[in-house]
């Protein structure tokens, strides 16, 4: 979006007043000159209105897309902290089957123990059977008895042997494949635990990078609607620029109607001759005086890597401001503090007078800036040698001078300036 020149410039030539051969004064021709001023304006006021329009709508929707990715935002927030839960409670799931592995292998060092003393128990039979010759030694164990009733004795005694050794062999391998069993089991518990918390650590990880990229677009969002805000602030500044410049043209206008009427009526009482004086002499080529004395400490040219769209005079803080020609004060800033270094006070001019000036037919703006007093209002018309202020330190300033800058045509930002030097004597 660009703004637009809203002023041209129909020429430097003098209107001289003349009688036209019907006996209408030429200063009708200021007049047509001054109606399509206003008319450029009007029409630019249009333009910058529909510029406005967008840039509020552009506005609107970043402030939509912004709310749309807070929401998102928060929505990753409680997924995030949901999986911070989960992961918390598979710790906890870890902790616990730590601990049931920890119990198994107190268990299993108690049944090793028992494996290990049945092992000797079995090692030793086996040697004693393989000694005394196997299931001999159990017949002469039984052929032994002395009586039928020692020998039922021996019977049972040397059943509950080998039943006992069968029963230990069983109960060893049955607490082998338990041990196997229980230790199998955990094993593939505590792996399962421990997958689900990585796959939750690997969630978190991607809600997080996901988090990140919406805070990155919301920074880009703000900086976007920042740099609008601003934008649509200028505008508006120019369009109240344009607003207060239409009213001076209206004036200008009205005084140049009157002048006519004047003209017309004394022509009208004197016959068909009119005696016509030259214009007033001015000072400057384009009817500008300086607007203060001083010493001129800056120009119109590139200064601290920028461009300088005026000229500086310096001098102390109070020396009188003048108007550099008649003409309508249209725009004022007089509260910004002195000295305060406040690049946005006054659009960085802090405290700032803006005149139009329409000097036979062609309009003008000049602008007296950083002034410490301001000594006129808006649409307030003034002569040219009168004080407006007085040089000060405001805005983005630094030491007290007054900074002046010429804009023919109307002032339109530093697209419209000109050296003013080209305007004084």
């Amino acid at each position: 979006m660009k703004f637009k020149r809203f002023l041209s410039v129909a020429g430097s030539a003098l209107l001289l007043m003349a009688v036209a051969a019907n006996g209408t004064p030429a200063g009708a021709s200021k007049l047509q000159e001054l109606e399509k001023k206003k008319e450029e304006i009007q029409s630019e006021k249009a333009s910058i209105h529909t510029e406005m329009e967008e840039a509020n709508q552009k506005i609107n929707e970043i402030k939509s897309r912004q709310a749309e990715v807070t929401d998102d935002l928060q929505s990753l927030d409680q997924s995030i902290q949901a999986t911070e839960a989960k992961i918390k409670q598979q710790e906890g799931k870890i902790a616990e089957k730590k601990s049931e592995i920890e119990k198994l292998k107190k268990e299993i060092a108690e049944l090793e123990k028992r494996i290990e003393k049945r092992d000797r128990l079995l090692k030793e039979r086996a040697r004693t059977v393989q000694a005394t010759g196997g299931t001999i030694s159990y017949l002469e164990v039984l052929l032994g008895s002395k009586s039928f009733t020692d020998f039922i004795d021996r019977l049972s005694a040397v059943s509950t042997i080998l039943e006992a050794d069968k029963s230990i062999i069983e109960e060893q391998k049955r607490d082998n494949e338990a041990l196997k069993k229980n230790k199998k089991k955990v094993e593939n518990e505590l792996a399962q635990v421990e997958k689900l918390k990585k796959e939750l650590e690997a969630q978190k990880a991607s809600l997080a990078s996901q988090r990140a990229k919406k805070e990155r677009l919301l920074a880009e969002l703000e900086k976007k609607k920042v740099t609008l805000e601003g934008f649509y602030v200028d505008l508006k500044e120019k369009q109240q620029i344009l607003a207060e410049q239409e009213v001076a043209i209206k004036k200008a206008m009205e005084a140049e109607k009157k002048r006519l009427e004047e003209l017309n009526r004394q022509q009208q009482g004197r016959g068909n001759g009119v005696n016509v004086s030259n214009p007033p002499s001015r000072v400057g080529n384009s009817g500008f005086i300086w607007p203060a004395n001083g010493t001129l400490t800056s120009g119109f040219e590139p200064r601290w890597g920028s461009f300088h769209y005026g000229i500086d005079i310096a001098n102390g803080k109070g020396t009188p401001v003048y108007a550099a020609a008649d003409g309508e004060v249209f725009s004022v800033v007089a509260a910004c503090p002195d000295a305060s270094k406040n690049r946005k006070c006054g659009g960085g001019y802090g405290n700032r007078v803006f005149i139009t000036h329409v000097i036979d037919g062609q309009v003008h703006t000049t602008i007296y800036a950083h002034l410490n007093s301001v000594l006129v209002s808006n649409g307030q018309y003034v002569k040219q040698g009168q004080q407006i202020g007085t040089i000060g330190n405001t805005g983005d300033s630094y030491g007290y001078h007054l900074h002046f800058e010429v804009h023919p045509g109307g002032y339109n930002g530093h697209s419209s300036a000109r050296n003013p030097l080209d305007f004084l004597p």
